[in-house]
């Protein structure tokens, strides 16, 4: 947890965040005033604008039961590792496979952060103080035992990181612990995805209080929230009240998966590289453009209906936000994720929109917000690649300075009468 060349010194706060996805995990620095985004290419190989800054959601594990990112003789690779913490019931079994990974991810981390040439060489003179924050998809946040997983996983992984060897019997040992001295200066922080993917905009001049919506389109899911955002009237951090979200398997990937296998395909593409448009996957594969504008269009309404369905009980229910301004003057979205650029996505997009004719009076149903990530990212990132960055990014500042979340469930029924007066803010979303 200290430069290997640690001569002591001031301390300095160091803090970790990392977007855990589903097919991919993101990761960055945050020591003192300097921001690492880490580099993953001696890992995977891949030194591409886009893929350099991603790791795949994949560990080894070897006959003897021992783990690791290189392949073992014998060993066999293990993917699907987040679902698993999101699905199960609190009874389930060691994720030994989850643990293994997010042990790597750490360690790689803290020594890519001790050998960057510029902010590397700072820390010899310091004692690092470390935090550590940890993403989690925001309708299982609203789940207090899968919120205390995550932490659970993040506090037993950070130990972890910390050995020489990662196999099943030292990973059980750990996990079964409560009381391991992990030498964080804080439980881990476990954040909506959502909430750190727009840290930077609730801290930005344009800001403003309301009802909005975020649409994340990752390699693996699709992710819709609708939330007001409450800026303080003292000097505290602003309340962002959730009404409804969703998370759906309906990533890029999956698209990919559903062109592929409709179309008799083998099923073999890239996640790590951005998807390709109808015209582009039609000349690669001498296809009609015809079939494959037909499985996009019935994709794109996959993903429309989900769109609309948030932002619907948003509008509707009484534990949403039925009087919100934006139904009349068009609703504030973030579309953010890997895949936010794709084509079909957008269609996806502006299907929901028509979907909601009726239901917001003003012509631009959707007003989108763009986020300036130039300040935010190392100067190294490819501004393509920013977008995937911003949880990461969002992770490294304090979890508890971002924003205090109110879970859907501790909203209190909005009553829609007539005449009534719209309600104090404060009234809706106490402290």
């Amino acid at each position: 947890m200290q430069h290997p060349e640690s001569r002591g010194g001031a301390p300095l706060l160091v803090r970790l965040g990392i977007d855990f996805g589903t097919a991919f995990t993101k990761a960055a620095l945050r020591a003192g005033p300097d921001l690492v985004t880490v580099d993953w290419s001696t890992v995977t190989g891949d030194d591409s604008p886009a893929g350099r800054w991603i790791v795949p959601g994949f560990v080894c594990r070897g006959s003897g039961g021992e783990f690791g990112w290189r392949r073992f003789e014998g060993g066999e690779w293990q993917g699907n590792l987040k679902l698993p913490l999101v699905e199960s019931p609190p009874s389930a079994s060691c994720p030994y496979s989850a643990l293994a990974y997010m042990a790597e991810v750490i360690r790689y981390s803290r020594a890519f952060l001790y050998r960057h040439p510029e902010v590397g060489r700072k820390l010899a003179n310091r004692s690092l103080r470390w935090e550590l924050n940890l993403g989690c998809p925001t309708e299982p946040h609203e789940n207090s035992e899968i919120v205390e997983r995550f932490r659970h996983v993040a506090r037993t992984a950070w130990w972890l990181a910390g050995r020489d060897d990662l196999d099943e019997a030292a990973i059980r040992a750990a996990w079964d612990r409560r009381d391991l001295d992990t030498g964080l200066e804080t439980q881990p922080g476990v954040v909506p995805e959502f909430v750190a993917q727009i840290a930077g905009y609730l801290k930005s001049p344009q800001v403003t209080e309301g009802l909005h919506a975020l649409i994340d389109v990752g390699a693996a899911t699709l992710d819709v929230a609708t939330f007001n955002v409450v800026l303080p009237k003292q000097d505290t951090v602003p309340r962002v009240p959730i009404f409804f979200s969703a998370v759906k398997q309906l990533g890029t990937h999956f698209l990919s998966h559903e062109r592929h296998a409709r179309l008799g395909l083998e099923l073999v593409w890239n996640d790590a590289t951005p998807i390709e448009t109808a015209a582009e996957f039609v000349r690669r594969h001498g296809r009609d453009v015809t079939e494959v504008d037909v499985i996009d269009v019935e994709f794109a309404n996959r993903v429309a209906s989900c769109i609309a369905s948030v932002m619907n009980g948003t509008r509707t229910n009484a534990r949403g936000d039925p009087r919100s301004a934006a139904w009349r003057e068009g609703l504030p979205v973030f579309v953010t994720g890997g895949g936010s650029a794709c084509e079909v996505y957008g269609r996806a997009i502006r299907e929901s929109e028509t979907k909601l004719k009726g239901w917001i009076c003003s012509k631009e149903r959707f007003r989108f917000i763009e986020m300036d990530l130039a300040p935010a990212t190392s100067t190294d990132v490819d501004p393509a690649a920013a977008v995937r960055l911003t949880v990461a990014i969002g992770l490294t500042e304090d979890a508890e300075d971002i924003a205090r979340i109110v879970p859907h469930f501790d909203i209190e029924p909005i009553t829609r009468t007539a005449n009534a007066l719209r309600p104090d803010r404060d009234e809706l979303y106490p402290q």
